[in-house]
């Protein structure tokens, strides 16, 4: 788990307690599947989204990356996100 937001030896570092709880689902779905593509399917199902607006996920997907960086996301076109190292 990741406890502080800040830039240690070129890596950014967050704190959970800055994101709401569907972000903070949102990035341990990402998370337990670095450097993988997660669907916004698998998303949703895995964050307990599910029977919310398919565009959720986008915004939460925007809150986080102003959090821990945008280059930190990267969006697989037609597949879905991937976190990256």
């Amino acid at each position: 788990m990741i406890d502080t937001f800040a830039r240690n030896n070129g890596q950014m570092q967050m704190s959970r307690s800055a994101l709401s709880p569907q972000e903070s689902a949102v990035y341990s779905v990402l998370e337990a599947n670095r450097g993988r593509v997660v669907s916004r399917f698998h998303l949703a199902r895995e964050a307990d989204l599910t029977g919310l607006s398919e565009r959720r996920c986008d915004a939460l997907i925007s809150a986080i990356r102003s959090q821990i960086g945008s280059e930190r996301i990267v969006t697989v076109r037609r597949r879905g996100w991937m976190l990256t190292n």
